[in-house]
């Protein structure tokens, strides 16, 4: 897991705004709530030239964390859908994905 980790590290968008996937092209990875059968959960977003794919984080931050950075985005938390993190999710990821490696 820790070489999964460290290859991902330098490789994350932190900046990534979902809907930019194919405007640019770039590949790599970036952090987005994926809200899937009306849950929001952190995913890892890989992102390859023609390709994205989604993949729920195993630890994930409290669900009212994600639910707020989904309406802060104007979004609704039940209803599916691909939304930017937020700083707070941000920080949660640094302190809670990778202090441990």
């Amino acid at each position: 897991m820790m070489e999964v980790w460290n290859e991902f590290r330098g490789k994350i968008f932190w900046d990534f705004k979902v809907g930019d996937e194919f405007k640019k092209a770039i590949e790599g990875y970036a952090f987005i709530v994926d809200v899937i059968e009306g849950v929001p959960r952190l995913s890892l977003y890989k992102i390859k030239k023609y390709s994205c794919e989604s993949s729920p984080t195993k630890v994930q931050p409290p669900e009212e964390m994600l639910a707020a950075a989904v309406i802060r985005q104007g979004g609704d938390p039940e209803r599916e859908g691909l939304y930017n993190i937020d700083t707070d999710l941000r920080i949660w990821i640094e302190e809670n994905l990778f202090s441990t490696f």
